[in-house]
């Protein structure tokens, strides 16, 4: 595949995510919006903790689908059928174990439950609702689930975002309805489960018309060579490390906060979550849209070109989370306000952690994304187990000081302290043969552009919302924030080789449209 192609797949990949992302933005939110009109306040709460608790169990997954993309990227590459075959057939019976594992460690949990909920709310049936989500978390492993990873490894991601765009689009609209009728939480939880699953046995449908060739089972029940076996879970082995750290640094707040603060922050804390991940969900089509061209790219390119397709990607990814840091701290209160009103608000403090979690988590992404796509799994492989007991004990320390603002603080020094640091120090060294400081130097610049541009824009919220939060004053709030940012941004960076690269390919995708 070409660097033309390459692009063409991205682009298109990144324009269909976009559009899809946005159709689930909007349908989440009118589906929050109805859940509060229809269900008590205690339910929000409920349905985040059991939400964090289900991500902690895909611990069992550790990391294998990761691993399992990787390697399908060359036998793609190289039109190995058989090879590829063997690969879905490993996969499969995987994944049916891992939904096992899962099913059995969930039943188990129930007994604990109660240690998890400070100040319980009066809800009936909470270990009931927990098996329901115990199930819909199930249901992701089985019927079929694994067959995705051959869309993504192929740059066919656009097929994964269409189905589950229309998919959530059917569950949102059938719980809407379902809420407004029946204002049952057992039925709005059961529609999920029969989505999830439907999406599920789509999607195999699909793949198996796209690629009829790959039966799932190898030929005369040909099994992988032993080595690649080896080789695959010794890649397992080392992302073990890395999913463990990436569960307990994104889903263990939620526990922690309901465990010592009170499951009522919880609920309160989701409506943000959602926001962040509405956002988040736009900005990863970008590299979940790149990774499958990247991972062909360093299967053909040099380490020189990699290196400055790195330069450029980490450019746009500050661009992209600098920009939307700025606005999600400035303006995340104010939209709450007029969205829900002033009880679902929160601290200022709250806020500004908030922010700097979603910033980080997104440096973080990118970092990864290269990470896998170089089958960097092992160097560093205990790295994040450091990271996730310096997480955990930081957050009942910072939490029983600062509350909410001190368990979300937590997960961003704890990424500090290790990831931040070694994740660009490895991918220079082992990936690019580059000395690192000047990424470090770079870095440390752009997040003081960051404070102060932060600094800026709350003392102009402070000025505009000065008489309260109102529609018309949030509209030029929301245009200050999106242009004097970017205005910044482009007056510092026009000149540099990233931007110039993003304009020429612009300006390549505009003639080539009017053609």
């Amino acid at each position: 595949m070409d660097n033309i192609s390459r692009i063409k797949n991205s682009l298109f990949n990144m324009a269909s995510g976009f559009i899809y992302r946005i159709l689930i933005m909007l349908t989440s939110f009118a589906v929050r919006t109805v859940f509060i009109k229809c269900l008590a306040s205690d339910y929000l709460g409920v349905n985040g903790l059991y939400t964090s608790i289900l991500s902690i169990l895909s611990l069992v997954e550790l990391g294998f689908g990761t691993a399992m993309v990787y390697s399908m990227y060359r036998p793609l590459a190289q039109g190995d059928h058989q090879k590829l075959k063997l690969l879905m057939q490993l996969y499969k019976k995987v994944y049916s174990i891992i939904g096992t594992v899962i099913l059995v460690i969930g039943l188990c949990l129930i007994p604990f439950l109660k240690f998890l909920i400070k100040d319980a709310p009066d809800v009936q049936g909470l270990t009931f609702y927990y098996i329901l989500f115990l199930l819909d978390t199930v249901t992701t492993y089985w019927f079929f689930a694994y067959k995705s990873s051959l869309l993504q490894a192929d740059q066919k991601a656009y097929i994964i975002s269409g189905y589950n765009s229309a998919f959530n689009i059917i569950k949102s609209t059938l719980q809407i309805v379902l809420l407004l009728c029946f204002r049952s939480y057992t039925i709005y939880l059961v529609t999920q489960i029969i989505c999830t699953a439907g999406q599920n046995i789509a999607l195999a449908i699909k793949v198996n018309r796209l690629y009829p060739a790959l039966k799932e089972r190898g030929a005369d029940g040909e099994k992988l060579p032993k080595a690649e076996t080896t080789r695959i879970f010794k890649d397992v082995k080392a992302l073990m490390l890395s999913r463990v750290s990436h569960v307990v640094l994104n889903s263990t707040d939620n526990v922690i906060i309901s465990a010592i603060i009170g499951i009522g922050w919880v609920g309160l804390l989701s409506n943000f979550i959602m926001i962040a991940e509405a956002v988040t969900g736009l900005l990863t089509q970008i590299t979940s849209a790149i990774q499958a061209g990247l991972g062909n790219f360093f299967a053909k390119e040099d380490r020189e070109a990699g290196y400055r397709l790195f330069c450029r990607v980490e450019f746009m990814n500050f661009w992209l989370y600098g920009f939307s840091t700025i606005a999600l701290i400035t303006l995340l209160n104010p939209f709450v306000t007029l969205w829900l009103g002033d009880d679902y608000t929160m601290g200022e403090g709250v806020i500004v952690a908030f922010g700097i979690n979603f910033l980080v988590a997104g440096y973080m992404n990118t970092l990864w994304t290269f990470r896998s796509t170089l089958g960097l799994f092992t160097q560093g492989q205990y790295r994040p187990l450091i990271v996730s007991v310096l997480n955990v004990v930081l957050s009942f320390g910072l939490g029983f000081r600062w509350g909410v603002a001190g368990v979300l603080a937590a997960t961003s020094i704890s990424r500090a302290c290790v990831n931040l640091w070694y994740d660009p120090w490895l991918l220079h060294k082992e990936g690019f043969g580059k000395p690192v400081k000047p990424y470090y130097v770079k870095f440390v610049l752009r997040l003081l552009l960051l404070a102060v541009l932060v600094l800026g824009m709350k003392y102009l919220s402070s000025v505009v919302f000065n008489g309260g939060v109102q529609y018309l004053n949030f509209f030029i709030m929301m245009c200050l924030v999106a242009l004097i940012p970017n205005a910044v941004f482009l007056a510092l960076f026009h000149q540099t080789d990233e931007f110039n690269y993003y304009k020429d390919l612009a300006r390549g995708w505009l003639r080539a449209r009017k053609r």
